[in-house]
């Protein structure tokens, strides 16, 4: 997979997803196996998504070194945001972790791609519904 193959498929899945209403989102092509993707998604429910994903393709993996995503609810708060900030080194997942709205301390998370953070908006969504 090169970088134009993955954000043809971030495309994709964001043209069908029907939990977002407006996308504003970004394609930088460094080279043949780095890219960057950011934007911002707002979905059905009125939550937004901040997001910046810098990519490097090997072979066949998709190697993040830079991530973040951002949910901010329909009432302007965090909901959560995961990322990848070399800070909180005392969390197993280091760097990789989560924070979420209300509690103090992070949690810790695998490293996620945008597919991965969308699955989980739209089970959240699915849920309130």
């Amino acid at each position: 997979m090169r970088v134009k193959e993955y954000f043809t498929e971030i495309q994709n899945i964001l043209q069908k997803s029907a939990f977002i209403e407006s996308a504003d989102v970004e394609y930088d092509v460094k080279s043949e196996n780095v890219g960057i993707v950011h934007g911002s998604l707002v979905m059905i429910d009125g939550s937004v998504l901040q997001f910046l994903e810098l990519i490097n393709i090997k072979g066949d993996k998709i190697i993040r070194l830079k991530y973040r995503f951002h949910l901010i609810d329909a009432n302007d708060e965090m909901f959560f945001r995961y990322d990848n900030a070399p800070h909180h080194a005392e969390i197993s997942t280091y760097p990789h972790h989560k924070h979420v709205k209300g509690e103090c301390v992070p949690k810790q998370s695998e490293e996620v791609g945008l597919k991965d953070v969308l699955s989980e908006i739209e089970e959240t969504i699915s849920r309130i519904r």
